[in-house]
């Protein structure tokens, strides 16, 4: 029986965005369950989203080499199914939450031996093989927060307060306060994204941080991967004021940190966009391709500005040329942010 869990799996892999709104089924989980152990089972690439959360008892990476600290252990690939079986197996598991629905993330939860394996009611990938409780609907009109917390809800959880964990170091701490050099009258800017559909133009973010410069007197942060970092620099080149290019020099957890640092974040729908409203930021997401309705900054004191494109939203991840983020303005993502600051006091 569900309410009797003494150990309870959380499988979800990626992506980074994915995983952080995921984030509030631990803190659902460890309400419910106080006494239980909670891991979670995550992919390399978004593994420090869920590192430290003092919600976890453990954190599995799926695939994972490197040394991931206390309460981490790092797990063979889903290529080798008997070894990462062998693997899941050293935790005896009561249940497991397929909170990803896809046939790799069923496969982990069935290969983890959790008596009772629970998915969405759904026939993707032929995934309810996989199950033996099918009682999660697969739901679209409602946020992806919500559509995962319908899995803590199957456990008995309340599924408020909502909350996310996503830990920081001290370590963490010291190295963003040297790289903003102390600066507290932030704004970060956020211009990559994993499909190139969803990219708003440069020299747009840079009109945006010439106005949070001459009305709130910000300064522009931008963050990224090194991938993003010719965007950066057309940002740099583009505006008038000044412009701090952090893209490539932080890892995932110290980004969270200068995210937490800014009074405001504008961004593309991408993983850091929720990094930043998860650590309570005032968070803008420009939305074009993707659905605004399930995506985007969760809960109050946050804002979407959505294209009017007719296209939108076509999900695709490529698209020539990008009506749909070509038909949002500057003046636009300015006044959200505005509005933003406003609401909040901060203008």
């Amino acid at each position: 029986m569900t309410d009797q869990a003494q150990s309870i799996l959380v499988v979800k892999l990626s992506s980074i965005g994915d995983v952080v709104q995921a984030l509030p089924v631990a803190r659902a989980l460890r309400r419910r369950f106080p006494d239980a152990h909670i891991g979670w089972a995550v992919g390399p690439a978004a593994a420090d989203v869920v590192t430290g959360n003092p919600q976890l008892d453990e954190v599995l990476v799926v695939g994972g080499t490197k040394n991931g600290g206390a309460k981490v252990r790092m797990l063979p690939p889903l290529g080798a199914p008997l070894r990462l079986k062998r693997a899941l197996r050293l935790k005896s598991y009561d249940v497991a939450l397929d909170l990803q629905g896809l046939l790799k993330s069923a496969a982990i939860a069935y290969l983890s031996g959790a008596k009772q394996r629970i998915g969405y009611r759904t026939l993707r990938e032929g995934v309810c093989l996989f199950y033996n409780r099918r009682i999660v609907p697969e739901r679209r009109d409602v946020h992806a927060v919500d559509s995962y917390l319908d899995f803590a809800e199957a456990l008995g959880a309340e599924r408020e307060p909502v909350g996310f964990d996503i830990a920081i170091s001290q370590d963490d701490r010291r190295v963003v306060e040297e790289l903003l050099e102390g600066g507290d009258s932030l704004a970060a800017l956020i211009p990559g994204a994993r499909w190139e559909s969803k990219l708003w133009p440069g020299e747009r973010f840079a009109a945006v941080a010439d106005a949070l410069a001459d009305e709130f007197g910000l300064t522009a942060v931008v963050l990224g991967t090194e991938n993003d970092r010719k965007l950066a620099t057309t940002i740099a080149q583009t505006a008038r004021t000044r412009v701090i290019d952090l893209t490539g020099k932080t890892t995932l957890k110290q980004a969270a940190e200068a995210l937490r640092r800014c009074r405001v974040t504008v961004g593309n729908d991408t993983g850091p966009l929720y990094v930043s409203a998860a650590v309570g930021t005032p968070t803008v997401g420009i939305f074009g391709p993707s659905d605004a309705r399930r995506l985007g900054p969760y809960g109050a004191g946050h804002a979407k500005v959505v294209t009017d494109a007719e296209c939108a939203p076509c999900r695709n991840r490529r698209c020539h040329p990008r009506t749909c983020m070509e038909a949002i303005e500057a003046d636009q993502v300015a006044g959200a942010v505005r509005a933003l600051l406003t609401r909040s006091g901060e203008g």
